[in-house]
Formats: C-alpha cells, structure tokens, sequence
C-alpha cells in the first residue's frame, strides 16, 4: 500500500490528536477506502482501521493477535502516544479489515477517548425508511441490497415480485400488432429474392455494355478523368489496361458473330 500521510500522536505541540487525524482521514478526497495504520509508543499494540469514503468506519484489526471488529477498533483509537500512516490500498484487497460495521466517524470522535462497549450509539442510522437502500460501497463497488430483499418479503401481488427481482418500478409493458398489420405481412424472403434479380440484371447489362461498347466507354471515362485534371489517355498503365478492354470486347464480339453464323447455317 502506498503511504499518503505519516506522522506522530501525542500529546505534544508537533503531534497529532486522535480526533484531529479521524477529521484527516475522513477529508481525503483522491482515495475511497483509506487505511489508518498505527503502532503505539513502547508497546506491541499495533493495527490498522479501514475508512469509507462518507464519513465511516468499516473495521480493524490487530497486528499481533489478529482480533478484529469493534474491539480492535477501541483499542487502536484508545492509544494516545504512538506513529500512524495513512495508507491507500489501490486495487489491494482490504476484506480481511472489512466488518462492516458502519460506524459514524464524527460520533466516534464525540465518544473519544473513551468509547462506548457497545457499538450500538455510533452506528450510522438507517433513514426513515428503514434501510439504506442501494447503498454503494466505495471498497469495492458493490451494492448493498438489503432495503430491496426486505422490500421482497412481503409483496402485494406476483407482478411486483417480478418487478423487485429484474429492477422495476412497475409491471412490464409489452405492445402487441394486428395480425393484419403491415409488420407482419412483411416476407423478407421475397425482398432478398427481389434483390438477387435486381443485382444479377445490374452486372450482366454492364458486361455486355463492356463487350459491345469497349471503346465508347472507354473515351467516356478518358472525358471524365480529365475533367478532374487526370490525363489517363498518356498513362502507360491506363493505356495498357485499355488495349486489354478493345481486345477482349473485340474477341467476344467476334465470339457472337461466329456463333450467329453458325446458326443460320444450322438452319
């Protein structure tokens, strides 16, 4: 984890109070969960706390015996001389210090320095409602569902059970068509077929306007090129490619001339 802040509690001009860094940690804005690390002074007792963006405390834990929740959370705020860190997790997991308690950071610093055994009064209230609704937790983006479920436990018909479990507000809308209605006399096996002749007629027509009329279409695109500055009718390449169109449109002209040929002297 990368260190955002480090300094020293006490009770000392230059140190910092408890209540002073809970203000700290709560005002940082470039970091979601935030973790406040701290070891006290001539003592083992060590851990961290983690934070949520909101003003709340998640949970701790302690580095030496690994006890965690609340009472990890009294002991560390209770230490009054020692060195802390805040601390930004990143993309690190931080669900060994998550017990989601919620408590409310400016009520646990009202309580300080000695706070209550029970975490009951520090917890953050639910609203009028109940619940917390679809609150997001900044740890890891997800959302806490409980408001929905217990919304769940006692509908009013099958239609709002439907609704709660996809996300609605209301029963689906569904709109139906006539049996005569121009949607569903449309066939679009016959507009495909439309479209086959369509495009089969388009490329014999331009090959046999290729066949017959080489030349002509040739000066036509020479006329055309040159409008735009091109001089094609010098080009090598251009002049190549054209020779190879009079050829080939001589070569099929010539092909139907034999074969009519051949017909009347058939018949």
């Amino acid at each position: 984890m990368d260190v955002i802040i480090e300094g020293q509690i006490g009770k000392g001009d230059q140190d910092e109070k408890m209540s002073d860094l809970i203000s700290t940690m709560v005002e940082l804005k470039n970091c979601a969960t935030p973790v406040l690390r701290i070891n006290e002074q001539n003592s083992d007792l060590s851990g961290r706390i983690l934070f949520s963006q909101g003003g709340f405390i998640l949970g701790a834990k302690l580095g030496m015996t690994g006890e965690s929740g609340y009472e990890a959370v009294r002991k560390l705020l209770a230490i009054e001389v020692g060195n802390y860190a805040i601390l930004d997790p990143a993309r690190k997991p931080t669900t060994e210090l998550n017990q989601a308690l919620w408590l409310s950071a400016d009520r646990v610093q009202t309580a300080l320095p000695n706070l209550p055994q029970s975490p009951d009064s520090l917890i953050d209230k639910p609203d009028s409602d109940g619940n917390r609704g679809a609150y997001p937790r900044s740890k890891t983006g997800q959302i806490d569902l409980a408001g929905q479920i217990a919304a769940m436990t006692s509908p009013k018909s099958d239609s709002e059970i439907e609704a709660l479990m996809k996300g609605r507000s209301g029963p689906e809308q569904r709109q139906t068509t006539a049996a005569n209605s121009a949607s569903r006399r449309y066939n679009q096996s016959n507009w495909r077929l439309v479209k086959f002749v369509l495009q089969m007629g388009l490329g014999l027509g331009l090959c046999y306007l290729m066949m017959t009329n080489s030349s002509a279409m040739w000066d036509g695109t020479v006329k055309i090129c040159k409008s735009f500055g091109f001089d094609v009718e010098n080009n090598a390449l251009f002049s190549g490619f054209q020779s190879s169109m009079e050829n080939w449109g001589k070569q099929k002209a010539q092909e139907l001339k034999q074969k009519k040929n051949a017909r009347k002297n058939n018949k």
